[in-house]
């Protein structure tokens, strides 16, 4: 029997991740300590970023590259970027990404991830972690046009290892994941995986999925990670 509760994370590729969380906490509002929230939430992370922050995180140099204040760099006045993080976009920093320049915004921001970093720099122990990937968000592949290479987003065999493998390393070979993608991005070698979903969510112009689209996954993990 677990002695601590198991811990929800999501670890890319959007925001539509976290507002099912959101959703379903919202109705069950008991469940809330499960959901962790971390330097993944809300912002758009490739898979190449993903495996970019476990690998900085594992070798203590996740925090360091986020203090870099030389790092960032602002593109179209409203997305934020910072070199040690490739294909890591914090996307809703619009405010703090037009006032760049204005003494405290970057220490602001600097500030504000590292808070946001605590997860994995400084993991749990005790307690199951269950990670949770989706590239399913309807309007993603527009999101990220001219920002990143869509291909960084399709689940392949080498990527799906690779990110288990760090992930395991970072919180614990018990780690238990779940990866949601669009038929048409994902490897068909990873289809019978039992971590591995097929949600064919139809690509748009929405962002949030419908209320309940991840109900019945959530529902799962928490009782099965409990019991």
């Amino acid at each position: 029997m677990q002695t601590q509760p198991p811990r929800l994370l999501t670890i890319g590729s959007s925001c539509i991740n976290r507002f099912q969380f959101d959703f379903f906490q919202d109705r069950t509002p008991d469940t809330a300590h499960y959901f962790v929230r971390s330097l993944f939430e809300s912002n758009i992370i490739s898979l190449v970023g993903t495996e970019a922050i476990l690998q900085l995180a594992l070798k203590q140099e996740l925090l360091p590259a986020i203090r870099d204040i030389s790092a960032y760099h602002v593109a179209w006045d409203a997305l934020i970027f910072n070199r040690h993080l490739p294909d890591v976009c914090f996307y809703h920093e619009t405010e703090i990404a037009q006032n760049f320049e204005t003494p405290g915004e970057k220490e602001r921001l600097v500030s504000k991830l590292c808070h946001q970093a605590g997860p994995l720099v400084q993991p749990r122990t005790g307690g199951r972690m269950h990670l949770i990937w989706s590239n399913i968000q309807p309007n993603l592949p527009h999101a990220v046009e001219n920002l990143m290479a869509w291909q960084h987003f399709q689940l392949t065999e080498e990527r799906y290892q690779t990110i288990k493998s760090l992930a395991c390393a970072l919180f614990g070979s018990d780690t238990r994941f779940t990866f949601i993608s669009v038929a048409q991005d994902l490897d068909p070698g990873l289809v019978h995986e039992p971590d591995v979903q097929i949600v064919d969510l139809p690509r748009g112009d929405t962002y949030e999925g419908p209320p309940r689209l991840f109900d019945t996954l959530l529902s799962e993990i928490i009782s099965k990670a409990s019991a």
